[in-house]
């Protein structure tokens, strides 16, 4: 049995017997729940109603909790710090005092410390905004995202956006909206919360005062990654391979390009280099809720004006709010920092709907900060009722009017984020994918073509390699094709039976790209996307000539490992509906070191 005393209390006495007795009349009241996790630890918190000594335990199972962190210190409110744990490790754990526990040791009390930062691990968020209204509809909120998440209420993270118990945020309220309402989800899963406008009527951000601050443990020092705040009112963490930004959007609220909180953000985001930067605060930059509107109410004009300009300069990619209760999702967008009335698709860095499922999910060129490469900017607010309005801001291409939940999944360079009504629908989904190779193993289902050439030269010299393939005699239907010069991001790939030969990605838009007689050419003699020198789409049928043909060459390719083994596949594709076309060379006429000539028929 190892035990762990906190700093400071070893010199405290106390009964044994008093404790006892103590331990027997105790109840928990509040709790357990979880805050802070790192690779390395977790803090624990409960209340109870009468004071006592704290005492969690863990280890790898029930019935087999080997190791304590005590604190002699009689308390209600209890706070004990789990450390010395093993990254993306699940323990399981008891809370009580140093005379036995009081709840736990069971299969229904566990957490799992955090990935080691900066790995591609898997990991799911739940969140809610202005859930702070009790009755059925929140219930409802509740289970339903248990039913979708396999009838578990454990999941990584728990995000509340602001206003999480109605109507002043005190302690009482949080209990019933937050602590009973959430318990079976809180003693699994680690919680933040960001600082709303109903919390401020019962605490004070400035001072870090009242109950929100009392019943909350937030990083203020960097502990969980990021640069410390010094303040519960704004902080930073990291989580796998994502950094998280949680702002004050109340006193702390920038008046200019300056001020406490703006000068810490900006030192925060200089520090990051995690592959994705998800931002969270209460009162949203872009909104038409029904008694809520960004373009007239002083703090989310001035978010939007000054703290948006800082998030984009690193590339964010998905900002959380909350305040009007509603849902409303914003295009991919970036730059716009003024009122809905000079909203134009101008800021829009994708004209399409992000939807895998629709037209196909937004895309960034690499994993890690990319400024200005475009966000989502999504209102949450409707975790217990949904207010109606005409939610017509320009920035936004949906808006529902309906409860519910966020349900975000990141797995290594995808997001996907979707929103879960509160009867348990899907009635919004987006994803964000980043990086610009090709898939690791060929599309299936493509149309083929009666002709095909490939060819590779390798040269010494790396600027002087090339490769060419062409794709002739087959349909091309253009509604297939898309349109590159607008939305469609597409990819051209060559594989051998190992994998990935050469290609990549290309995306949609700017001035490589232009339109054709029946179809699209690309063009860039810079080379800048992985070597491709040419693409070209010409729709149509046989007779029409149809065909696809790339080009590339430099350093940009890559150095392909010759010879290469059969069969050899290149492609082009459709990346947002995965439409595509592809040869298939099963033999080739010259296959070497340095060379590679394959023809279909």
């Amino acid at each position: 049995m190892k035990t762990r005393i906190r700093a400071g209390l070893v010199g405290v006495v106390t009964s044994m017997t008093a404790l006892a007795t103590v331990a027997a009349a105790t109840t928990v009241v509040r709790g357990p729940y979880l805050q802070t996790p790192t690779t390395a630890s977790m803090i624990v918190r409960w209340r109870t109603d009468l004071p006592s000594s704290s005492r969690v335990a863990i280890g790898p199972a029930p019935g087999s909790l080997a190791t304590n962190y005590d604190s002699l210190v009689p308390v209600t409110e209890h706070v004990v710090p789990v450390t010395g744990l093993t990254p993306d490790t699940l323990y399981y754990y008891s809370v009580g005092s140093i005379s036995g526990a009081f709840v736990g040791d069971d299969v229904d009390h566990f957490f799992r410390t955090a990935p080691t930062t900066g790995a591609s691990t898997p990991f799911r968020i739940w969140t809610i905004g202005d859930a702070g209204f009790t009755g059925a509809d929140l219930d409802a909120v509740r289970d339903t995202f248990k039913a979708y998440n396999g009838g578990t209420s454990a999941t990584d993270l728990f995000l509340l956006l602001g206003d999480n118990a109605y109507l002043t945020g005190t302690d009482m309220q949080y209990q019933a909206a937050v602590y009973d309402e959430h318990a079976e989800m809180l003693r699994t899963t680690p919680v933040y919360s960001t600082f709303g406008n109903h919390e401020r009527i019962s605490s004070q951000d400035l001072a870090q005062t009242g109950p929100y601050y009392d019943m909350f443990s937030f990083p203020t020092l960097g502990e969980a990654g990021g640069v410390g705040s010094g303040t519960e009112s704004y902080y930073s963490f990291d989580y796998a391979n994502v950094h998280f930004i949680v702002l004050d959007s109340e006193d702390f609220t920038p008046s200019s390009a300056s001020g406490p909180m703006f000068t810490w953000l900006q030192s925060d985001l200089a520090a990051t280099t995690a592959d994705w930067v998800i931002a969270l605060w209460h009162r949203p930059p872009y909104s038409r809720g029904l008694f809520h509107n960004s373009d007239t109410e002083l703090n989310e004009v001035r978010m939007r004006q000054f703290v948006l300009p800082a998030l984009e300069s690193v590339g964010v990619d998905l900002v959380l709010c909350g305040h009007s209760h509603n849902y409303e999702r914003s295009f991919f967008l970036d730059g716009h920092y003024g009122n809905g009335a000079s909203f134009t698709n101008a800021f829009k860095k994708d004209l399409g709907d992000g939807d895998p499922t629709g037209d196909g999910a937004y895309r960034k060129a690499d994993l890690g900060p990319i400024a200005n490469s475009g966000a989502v900017y999504v209102v949450d607010g409707s975790g217990s009722e949904h207010r109606n309005a005409t939610l017509a801001h320009p920035a936004h291409l949906v808006g529902l009017l309906e409860t519910g939940s966020m349900v975000i999944d990141i797995t290594g360079n995808t997001l996907t984020a979707q929103f879960l009504s509160g009867a348990g629908v899907i009635d919004d989904q987006f994803q964000i994918v980043k990086g610009s190779s090709c898939a690791p193993t060929p599309a299936s289902g493509c149309n083929t073509a009666v002709r095909g050439k490939l060819t590779v030269r390798e040269n010494a010299d790396p600027a002087r390699s090339r490769w060419s393939w062409k794709w002739k005699g087959g349909t091309i239907d253009a509604a297939d094709v898309g349109d590159p010069t607008a939305e469609t991001d597409v990819a051209v790939c060559v594989y051998d039976a190992t994998g990935t030969l050469f290609g990549g990605q290309v995306f949609h838009g700017g001035v490589a790209w232009r339109t054709i007689k029946r179809g699209f050419e690309y063009r860039d003699k810079t080379l800048a996307n992985h070597g491709f020198q040419k693409i070209k789409i010409r729709t149509g049928t046989p007779s029409l000539g149809a065909y696809v043909q790339a080009k590339a060459k430099g350093v940009g390719i890559g150095n392909p490992a010759l010879p290469a083994t059969t069969p050899i596949t290149a492609q082009f594709l459709n990346l947002d509906s995965g439409k595509c076309w592809s040869s298939e060379f099963t033999t080739t006429r010259r296959n070497q070191a340095d060379r590679l000539t394959a023809v279909i028929p």
